[in-house]
């Protein structure tokens, strides 16, 4: 599956998902350029929303930000 990121001003991005050793989860890799734009850093959390109609959207929303 590969997610396509876009948000205000910013080029369209492709993400792959990754499996990870050991579990059926999945990572998606945020690129450096939006952590940055952002502010992202490791240990914000997020919420995921998932659409199905005739595409699939997944939505993250941060609902907290590491200070």
């Amino acid at each position: 599956m590969y997610l396509n990121i876009e948000f205000n001003n910013m080029e369209k991005t492709t993400v792959k998902a990754r499996s990870r050793q050991g579990t059926k989860s999945m990572d998606l890799t945020i690129p450096a350029k939006v952590c940055g734009e952002l502010d992202i850093s490791p240990g914000d959390i997020f919420e995921l929303t998932v659409k199905k109609d005739e595409k699939e959207v997944l939505t993250y929303k941060r609902v907290y930000k590491i200070k």
